[in-house]
């Protein structure tokens, strides 16, 4: 077993002034080695993880700098196997985790995440991406570890079977994590708001129970474009601003909801449709 650091990193995502961060993780601090590419990450032996993204040598945001996000030490076999690294998501399946169908399962922030599940260690939970920009607004849509919830609960028992692993307890190794409600919880706290927390946790609820339904994986049906995706997942942000008010929306997502919020990268996109045919 080798033991590792893993480092989330961030930059915007897709287009020009956008609000919301891509993401991705390596073994390395790019703060202190920046590589150029993906040969030389492989060459000093580290390791990179696309997570549905390009390969980027360094991270920058505008409200961080240097892009950097969280860190914890890791079994590396165990993140492998949830994770392949140093390829790309969209032309290899092992690269996916379980966000199998991008801007479906998941996005960017899910991914990461999901390599970053091995961080947990002793009863504290793993390190996320949540201080990505954008990250509550694809955590709402998606949970923070993606919808495949069965596969993700498999694919955690399954790698740290295969790893020999003990980072993770029995119970936490299938701990469907979803810390949405906890968040709205804890950010709205006293300022008088608990019927409109209630009102966004249930109205969150069944638009994500709805969106579940679409059976956008049947070969028999229609992929969605990502424009059509952001606007379907954007009528949710907007009902929610309605409920919470403006400053609260923005308490809780991080933007103001007069603001473009696209979660779904269109190029990613439709890389993900042409691997699966749908293109």
């Amino acid at each position: 077993m080798t033991a590792v650091t893993l480092y989330a990193w961030a930059v915007p995502a897709y287009y020009e002034g956008s609000a919301v961060d891509h993401t991705w993780v390596t073994t390395y601090d790019n703060r202190l080695v920046a590589y150029p590419a993906i040969p030389e990450v492989v060459a000093a032996g580290q390791n990179y993880w696309y997570c549905w993204g390009d390969f980027h040598a360094k991270g920058e945001t505008p409200s961080i700098p240097d892009g950097f996000l969280a860190s914890g030490a890791a079994e590396l076999s165990y993140a492998s196997c949830l994770c392949q690294p140093d390829a790309d998501s969209r032309s290899d399946a092992a690269a996916r985790g379980t966000i199998f169908f991008y801007g479906i399962d998941g996005v960017c922030h899910q991914l990461a995440n999901q390599v970053l599940w091995p961080t947990g260690q002793s009863g504290a939970p793993p390190a996320t991406v949540h201080k990505a920009r954008g990250y509550w607004l694809s955590n709402a849509i998606f949970g923070t570890y993606g919808k495949q919830h069965a596969a993700w609960a498999n694919r955690q028992t399954t790698c740290a079977g295969s790893s020999g692993s003990n980072v993770m307890s029995t119970e936490g190794t299938h701990q469907d994590v979803d810390d949405f409600e906890a968040h709205v919880r804890t950010t709205l706290k006293g300022r008088e708001t608990e019927d409109k927390i209630r009102s966004l946790i249930e109205r969150r609820r069944t638009f994500v129970a709805a969106v579940e339904q679409l059976k956008y994986d049947s070969p028999d049906v229609s992929a969605p474009t990502a424009a059509d995706l952001n606007r379907l997942y954007s009528i949710f942000f907007h009902e929610a601003e309605r409920i919470v008010g403006g400053e609260n929306f923005k308490l809780v997502f991080g933007v103001s909801a007069q603001v473009e919020m696209n979660i779904v990268d269109p190029a990613i996109y439709e890389s993900a449709l042409r691997q699966r045919g749908k293109r």
